[in-house]
């Protein structure tokens, strides 16, 4: 049961870190440190991307994917 904890805990902290960097200004990821001289677009592609994995390990922990086996 801890281990689901932690999977739990784990998802939401990746989900709120990329939402925070994949809607965040520009000026917010160089204040943050995340560098002035690189594009606004690979930060949003980097939040995104950990939004899909914490999204995906929410999903596979929960068993979401097993109910879906059943109405077939």
């Amino acid at each position: 049961m801890k281990q689901k904890r932690l999977f739990d805990v784990t998802g939401t902290i990746l989900l709120f870190i990329g939402m925070l960097i994949a809607f965040s200004s520009h000026a917010f990821h160089a204040k943050l440190g995340l560098g002035e001289e690189t594009s606004h677009v690979k930060h949003i592609v980097s939040g995104i991307f950990l939004v899909i994995i914490g999204l995906g390990i929410l999903i596979y922990n929960n068993n979401a994917l097993k109910s879906i086996k059943r109405f077939k």
